[in-house]
């Protein structure tokens, strides 16, 4: 147990594992490590009637049951019950997420509100209008919220309305994690696919622009590889089938293969096309192995997190004509991928260190607990 009697609890829809998406690894990375300065648990739904308390690398984990999911959001009428019962000294909430926003305006529990403001709702939008309002009033009773980057701060309308709140922590990865590949596993992937290829790796959900990819491949001179899994699956591998272009579903990765893959290929494409796309933790992660990004322009972090012209190429999104050509630009140019990458790797280590983060956003929850008590 570390020294410090502070109790944070992070909450939110899901947790990694059993939920393998970006928020749920982010949301565990900082339990991690700040479980060396204060205690730590984590309250999400159970995806699953019955509520469990478990635990995963030595943090607690209450499973809220929930009756099922509406547009995303679990109905888990016990949840408000849950959050009062923890005694948390820091409560951070990660949205969008309406079960916990409602469930903290229900339970008013005392503890010191952070939110952690990932995205915007944006395909929603009609349930927005009713949902606009419980938001607006949770933020307003949030001690602090921290946003990704400067880009989503400043492109956020519901961000602006609460900004003199508003703090900058970007979310991070360990970048240890994606030092050292299997060699024999690169130089098999570099077999399979052909050598150079190009790559993707993620959730395949509607914002992820995987159509366009798909359109693309037609004319990027390199063998393209898809890989992950997620309801968008079976439309995008139908797509490729329809256009008759060659690309690899190899399907979910384990982290060893995610890695090799990386550093087998010679450039990664990420061509999200909605704001949903708030950050963009797989360009780091590409990053993390010294390879360029080709990205979209989307007005969010994720032009934060992939310099134009440094750490790679940012282009329109829903525009596969643009796409394949910047792709092509740096299959072309093998001393531009390799300066790019060298600079994202070291990026990476500097600005993005998950450790390093999790321990500055700790202390704004040290900052914020202090000026209430004061």
């Amino acid at each position: 147990m570390p020294g410090n009697s502070l109790k944070v609890v992070h909450v939110y829809k899901d947790f990694d594992p059993p939920v393998h998406g970006g928020m749920e690894r982010h949301i565990a990375l900082l339990c991690r490590y700040q479980k060396q300065w204060c205690e730590v648990e984590a309250l999400v739904c159970s995806r699953g009637c019955m509520t469990r308390r478990v635990e995963h690398e030595g943090i607690p984990i209450t499973a809220v049951g929930e009756w099922g999911r509406f547009q995303s959001a679990p109905v888990a009428p016990l949840f408000p019950l849950h959050m009062r019962r923890l005694h948390a000294d820091v409560m951070v909430v990660h949205c969008p997420n309406p079960t916990a926003e409602l469930g903290w305006l229900i339970s008013r529990p005392k503890n010191v509100l952070v939110v952690r403001y990932q995205s915007d709702v944006v395909r929603q939008a009609a349930a927005m209008r009713f949902y606009a309002p419980f938001l607006m009033r949770f933020l307003d009773k949030a001690d602090m919220i921290l946003a990704t980057s400067p880009q989503y701060l400043a492109s956020s309308a519901m961000l602006r309305r609460f900004s003199d709140k508003c703090r900058i922590v970007p979310l991070g990865i360990p970048a240890e994690e994606y030092a050292v590949p299997d060699e024999a596993l690169v130089t098999a992937l570099r077999e399979r696919y052909g050598s150079p290829y190009v790559f993707f790796c993620g959730v395949h959900r509607y914002y992820k622009g995987l159509p366009w990819l798909v359109r693309a491949a037609a004319k990027i001179r390199a063998r393209v590889v898809i890989a992950g899994d997620g309801p968008e699956r079976e439309s995008v591998m139908a797509l490729a089938g329809e256009l008759g272009v060659d690309i690899a579903f190899p399907g979910r990765l384990s982290h060893a293969e995610l890695v090799a893959h990386l550093y087998g290929c010679a450039v990664t494409a990420f061509p999200s096309c909605e704001r949903s796309e708030a950050f963009g933790l797989s360009v780091l992660e590409a990053h993390a192995c010294g390879r360029p990004v080709v990205a979209t322009r989307l007005g969010t972090g994720v032009e934060y997190v992939n310099e134009d012209g440094k750490t790679g190429l940012n282009v329109p999104p829903k525009n596969a004509e643009a796409l394949a050509a910047a792709i092509n630009e740096l299959l072309e140019n093998e001393p531009a991928r390799n300066v790019m990458g060298a600079y994202a790797r070291e990026r990476v280590k500097t600005t993005f260190n998950a450790e390093t983060l999790a321990r500055t956003e700790f202390e704004l929850y040290e900052q914020v607990l202090a000026a209430r008590r004061s």
